[in-house]
């Protein structure tokens, strides 16, 4: 049976209306009388379904809508058109029941207070979302045992450091124990050993609790090592949904397999050849003891698994374009109609 969907989409638009200044005294007086309105529009017709236990990353570059898509799907602000809905309960209008299985982080925004230790917060937090103050503080000891921040508890926000306090904010965020998570740039200005300490714990934790993520980063390191499915934002638009394997196959296609055989071992030979049918692969060239294959991204694991069987192999690479590339490919296409596939990929399961 399919997992239930806990969050949707259906042509989903949004857009601002502001006007233009003109410029001086003139101009403000001016526009007291008489304004220029324009129209933004940073959502256009967004299709989206979201099923529980799914970590999604969301990208997309500055303006492409990745901020207002969260918080219009979150409530905080509302559709121009189309209509979006969690736990099937409209957005702009969830109820507390609702809410407490919501939660959210945004890179710049602080849910916990300033002056406060974050144990304090914590204190309050469960409070608001009436959860036993046993129960929140196994889970905060747990969760700050594992982030390496049990040390700081009992210190202020304040005095806290960048990485620190974005430590303690996504311990608030899962104090509650929450069935869908958003995540907005939760490793900004991070330094690397904090960004993978965040990373291995939502992936520990979206296993172990199920808890629906959506991932908003521009470090596509954070997508690439943590999300299992990807969606871009482009102007508005969606323009990818699908799994890192997907995109790569239709944009690049190819993989290349290098492989370094153990002395001794099969040597290769033009009986070979047939071996590389059933997969679409290719002998690019070989040497005495290597080999170097080029076969379709579709196929590469089960080639691989194959290659292991058929020869002594001492070491094995894969060439991948990082996703950085991947999404600079889409970026230059602007629409994966133009690389001849369908807009929207068949999502992994």
């Amino acid at each position: 049976m399919d997992a239930e969907v806990v969050l949707r989409a259906e042509a989903l638009g949004k857009v601002f209306r502001t006007f233009r200044r003109k410029p001086g005294l003139a101009g403000v007086l001016a526009n007291f009388f008489r304004r220029d309105y324009v129209e933004i529009r940073a959502l256009d017709a967004i299709e989206l379904e979201i099923r529980r236990g799914e970590f999604v990353g969301l990208i997309g570059s500055n303006g492409a809508g990745k901020t207002t898509l969260v918080k219009v799907l979150t409530g905080i602000v509302a559709a121009t058109s189309g209509r979006s809905s969690v736990f099937g309960a409209e957005s702009f209008a969830l109820g507390d029941r609702e809410k407490r299985r919501l939660a959210l982080v945004m890179g710049q925004r602080s849910q916990l207070w300033w002056d406060l230790p974050a144990l304090d917060s914590f204190h309050l937090l469960a409070e608001i979302y009436e959860v036993p103050q046993e129960r929140m503080l196994e889970r905060v000891r747990a969760f700050a045992t594992r982030l390496d921040v049990a040390d700081r508890l009992d210190v202020q926000l304040r005095h806290l450091s960048l990485g620190q306090r974005m430590k303690m904010e996504i311990i608030g965020a899962f104090v509650h124990e929450p069935e869908l998570v958003f995540l907005d740039e939760p490793t900004i200005g991070l330094d690397l050993v904090s960004r993978e300490t965040i990373r291995q714990f939502l992936i520990e934790t979206n296993r172990r609790e199920g808890a629906t993520i959506v991932l908003t980063s521009h470090d596509l390191e954070d997508i690439e090592s943590t999300c299992r499915r990807l969606l871009i934002l482009d102007a508005g638009r969606m323009l990818f949904d699908g799994d890192l394997v997907e995109l790569q196959r239709r944009i690049v296609g190819e993989r290349a397999i290098e492989l370094h055989l153990e002395p001794g071992s099969r040597a290769w030979s033009s009986e070979l050849e047939a071996e590389l049918e059933p997969f679409g692969a290719k002998l690019v060239r070989h040497g005495p003891l290597s080999l170097v294959f080029s076969v379709p991204a579709a196929h590469s694991q089960r080639f691989v698994q194959h290659l292991f069987d058929l020869f002594t192999v001492r070491d094995l690479a894969v060439e991948r374009l990082p996703l950085e590339d991947l999404v600079r490919d889409v970026f230059k296409s602007r629409t994966l109609d133009a690389l001849g596939a369908p807009a929207r990929a068949e999502r992994a399961t």
